[in-house]
């Protein structure tokens, strides 16, 4: 290492973990209740699986941990066995790893989190005394300086599967037999993890047949294919599948924007999210291949790409990208980072003195930029866009459409997602099998493919803001979601009159508006607008007797218009300050009405 000593270099790595476990504060996110309340039956002595004695006990108990345990259930109807006991989606082996330290933490009267944030630093010691003992500990230290930290305090497999892919590749070279070992401890955590090392396994045998008649490789891919059909075995004999994680997951070979999603999404992509460590693939690929081309021929670096292809068809098979239990970054972005080891070792590695000062640097940003954007305090995001989405999507909607799910769940704040949906202006709009929602009026006519059982169609608004061009997606596995009761199903002559009426104004009741909506009597449903001075209504089918009540803050006018016809049928004068709200008949079986207030 020509710029700074291993032993300096090993005090920042230990400083930088220790500054990690300083801020740590364990918390919930995704799954993890489930990985503690298995983690505590196994302490105790009981099996991974809980009777259904033992669900409520072991509920209140997990709520007792704090805020984040809240909603924390274990009841899977689907996955309960022959005997009555409760299983869980995700295998025991990554919470048999924390029992010890649970068992220490129950026993010294601490919160069970703990032992598995002792878990977590005990991987990370590992990987970083791993890194320093290998070659380029700088370059390959990106991975230990990345968002991995933010997982530290939360029980989730993704540490553990990081750690066991970053080792079988700093391994390979000197202990194949090792590292297949640990290949096989993260397939048997996650199923996608089972290509990669069936691709290590083929690719030892014919790099080096010799190693065929060799015990510790017969070993260790003996022992990697134990860990990969344990699962398999175990919820076989419980439940009658093989993975409860895959039941529900129907194989097809996922477009190229869906397999690139971990990296190019620009909510949870890792070009966008941890963009130093592309930077530093970039950087290593560019000077192998304009100065040392024939080290980027490595076949250990075709095999890592290769792996990660095949990581990235497996993790393209889930439903749902938009998951929790992350900081905005997609977990597969997290299980991709490690398969660039191989490649920036040899970049580390290089005789000429400029890749080791772009390593030190490119570890300095990294570190910086994981201080900033991923704090361990930082909560998981996935109900919420982030910042560049949300400008990127108002600004320029043309310029992304991301999978559904995500625009979806992350604009409707809610998991099953509510739509159709969009954004706020209607810049960006996803439509539901033709509607829309009920803040963004139609403009334009969508494809009729648009109008098809669970398809979802993007209207980008034009730059001179005239209309919409329309983006069918493809039809993807269904993802859970919420119809919404109030959205509107094309263009029409009502709608046309009803965009002229709500011109300048917000959706919604805001603090001080004109008109306070007090209740609907006989209509399907009604939404406001709302402007300073200014409230106009829509009601959908009004029955016999329809009528709003409403209060004013100063005197008004309402006016009643049949949109259909562009017709004003009556009009009202409403009082201020009145003690009982102010009632509007409506007439009966009209399909769409506008109500307009005004001061008088």
């Amino acid at each position: 290492m020509a710029s700074v000593s291993r032993h300096v270099w090993a005090l920042c790595l230990v400083a930088w973990l220790g500054a990690a476990l300083w801020q740590a504060n364990p918390v919930r996110v995704g799954d993890g209740h489930e990985h503690v309340a298995v983690a505590l039956n196994l302490s105790r002595g009981h099996a991974p699986s809980f009777a259904p004695d033992q669900l409520a006990s072991l509920e209140r108990e997990l709520r007792a941990l704090g805020p984040s345990f809240a909603n924390a259930s274990l009841v899977h109807p689907d996955l309960v066995g022959r005997d009555g006991r409760q299983d869980v989606p995700h295998f025991w082996l990554y919470p048999l790893l924390a029992t010890p330290g649970v068992w220490t933490a129950r026993t010294v009267g601490v919160s069970p989190l703990w032992g598995f944030v002792g878990l977590h630093v005990v991987l990370l010691l590992a990987l970083g005394w791993l890194i320093l003992s290998r070659p380029a500990p700088v370059w390959t230290s990106l991975l230990l300086l990345s968002p991995i930290v933010w997982w530290i305090d939360k029980p989730s497999t993704d540490l553990l599967l990081v750690t066991c892919l970053a080792g079988a590749l700093l391994l390979w070279p000197t202990r194949p037999g090792v590292a297949m070992v640990l290949l096989g401890a993260g397939a048997s955590q996650n199923p996608g993890l089972i290509l990669v090392a069936a691709l290590f396994a083929a690719w030892g045998s014919i790099e080096r047949p010799a190693r065929l008649m060799c015990r510790r490789w017969q070993s260790g891919v003996l022992t990697a294919a134990a860990l990969i059909l344990m699962p398999a075995g175990y919820y076989l004999w419980r439940l009658g599948l093989p993975s409860p994680l895959t039941a529900s997951t129907a194989t097809r070979w996922p477009g190229i924007f869906d397999a690139l999603f971990p990296i190019t999404d620009v909510t949870m992509g890792l070009m966008v999210r941890y963009p130093p460590y592309v930077l530093a693939v970039a950087v290593a690929a560019g000077w192998l291949a304009r100065r040392e081309l024939s080290r980027l021929r490595d076949p250990f670096i075709a095999t890592t790409v290769l792996a990660a292809l095949a990581l990235l068809w497996a993790v393209g098979q889930p439903v749902s990208q938009n998951h929790g239990g992350s900081p905005d970054l997609s977990r597969y972005a997290l299980w991709l980072m490690p398969l660039a080891l191989p490649l920036l070792q040899q970049a580390g590695t290089s005789t000429h003195p400029l890749p080791a000062r772009l390593g030190l640097g490119l570890a300095v940003l990294s570190a910086a930029w994981t201080l900033v954007a991923f704090p361990l305090s930082r909560p998981e995001g996935h109900l919420q866009p982030t910042r560049l989405a949300d400008w990127l999507w108002r600004q320029h909607p043309m310029w992304s459409d991301p999978r559904p799910e995500v625009f979806a769940e992350r604009l409707s704040h809610a998991e099953p997602a509510v739509v159709p949906t969009g954004t706020v202006d209607c810049a960006k709009v996803l439509l539901y099998e033709g509607a829309w929602p009920v803040h963004c009026l139609p403009q334009d006519t969508p494809p009729d493919a648009c109008l098809d059982p669970q398809r979802f169609c993007y209207a980008n608004r034009t730059a001179t803001g005239a209309g919409y061009l329309f983006m069918v997606e493809p039809l993807r596995p269904g993802f859970p979601v919420t119809p919404a009761e109030k959205t509107w199903t094309r263009e029409t002559p009502a709608v046309a009159t009803m965009r002229q009426l709500v011109k300048g104004l917000a959706i919604g009741e805001p603090a001080g508006a004109l008109v306070s909506l007090r209740g609907l009597w006989n209509a399907s449903w009604i939404q406001e607008w709302s402007g300073r001075d200014r409230s106009v209504f829509y009601v959908r089918n009004t029955r016999p007797d329809a009528r709003i009540g409403v209060r004013v803050r100063q005197r008004a006018l309402a006016r009643v218009i049949d949109l259909n016809r562009a017709v004003e049928v009556a009009t009202y004068p409403i009082e201020a300050n009145t003690i009982n709200p102010e009632s509007i008949p409506l007439p009966d079986a009209t399909p769409d009405l506008a109500i307009t207030f005004e001061p008088r």
